[in-house]
């Protein structure tokens, strides 16, 4: 038994670590491509990928042509919209603080299925709530005074990657009746891909100031963070279940945060551990709560395909 499950125990190690250096990867090149470029440029990359993946895994191609609203609108909050608030955002603030915040996804959902779904509210997940609040409040607003009109900017539009990632989730819910979760993926990634198009028509970059160190993060955020990684995690998560795939999600911040301190040299203030540690806490206790009745929900909560 403890032989069948090291290989995804190495593919969700593996996972936690592309998916937690992608921001310090987007931190370096959308110092030089434009957000919505890089993300363009990213998911042109990581579709061609996940055509590979998708047409070598599914037996049933293609999808009901009902549900293409349904697949075009959740690509475009999931990927377009994702992306606008958290490349933006990353441009502006450090990649380690951003992917704290990202890190309370979770507890912002939970706070969205307890308003729209009217799920049962636990002395848990209450606890959950009010202790990622207090994290957040000492990543961020310990320092509101001195924090820069750009820096907030930055905060406030990694928020509304958090809030967009929110509605994704419920929006793409019933498509987990219908499809395999790597054919939702692929699908609404084509679609966000298209979206991506306009945005990136109407910005601007320097394209002599690509270096290969640029194209080699923007290939990494295409072909690792966007494809190769996601397949890792449903592989991880077939094998190992929701409730600890989940749990190893909860490694991201942290090893984005040691990541950026010692190779983008970002500094990390004693309020930071503080805030991300409790951050971390309380999404342990949402992923560690009637794990029967989550299984569901937490499989689209935590995939990071937009990270």
């Amino acid at each position: 038994m403890k032989g069948k499950k090291a290989l995804p125990l190495i593919a969700m190690i593996i996972t936690c670590i592309v998916w937690g250096l992608s921001f310090l990867s987007i931190k370096v090149t959308v110092a030089v491509i434009s957000p919505m470029t890089l993300a363009l440029l990213r998911f042109f990359i990581g579709s061609i990928v996940l055509s590979i993946i998708y047409l070598f895994l599914e037996k049933k191609k293609g999808f009901n042509k009902k549900d293409i609203p349904i697949f075009a609108l959740s690509g475009f909050i999931g990927v377009t919209i994702y992306f606008y608030f958290e490349n933006n955002a990353i441009s502006m603030i450090a990649a380690s603080s951003a992917s704290i915040i990202i890190a309370v996804i979770p507890i912002f959902t939970l706070i969205a299925e307890i308003i729209v779904f009217k799920v049962k509210l636990t002395a848990k997940k209450i606890i959950s709530v009010i202790v990622s609040f207090i994290g957040v409040y000492f990543i961020v607003g310990i320092n509101i005074g001195g924090t820069s009109s750009n820096s907030l900017k930055g905060y406030l539009l990694m928020f509304g990657a958090v809030l967009a990632w929110v509605v994704y989730t419920i929006i793409t819910r019933p498509l987990y009746k219908k499809y395999s979760q790597i054919a939702i993926v692929y699908f609404q990634t084509l679609f966000g891909t298209l979206f991506l198009i306009p945005f990136a028509i109407f910005e601007t970059t320097n394209w002599d100031l690509v270096s290969n160190v640029i194209i080699f993060n923007v290939m990494y955020l295409g072909v690792f963070c966007s494809a190769i990684a996601y397949y890792l995690y449903i592989y991880a998560m077939n094998h190992l279940g929701v409730s600890t795939t989940s749990l190893f999600l909860n490694l991201l911040p942290a090893i984005t945060v040691v990541a950026s301190y010692f190779i983008l040299k970002e500094d990390i203030t004693v309020y930071q551990i503080i805030g991300g540690v409790l951050v971390i806490f309380a999404v342990y206790l949402v992923n560690t709560g009637n794990k029967e009745n989550k299984q569901d929900s937490m499989e689209e909560e935590n995939l990071e395909i937009v990270t």
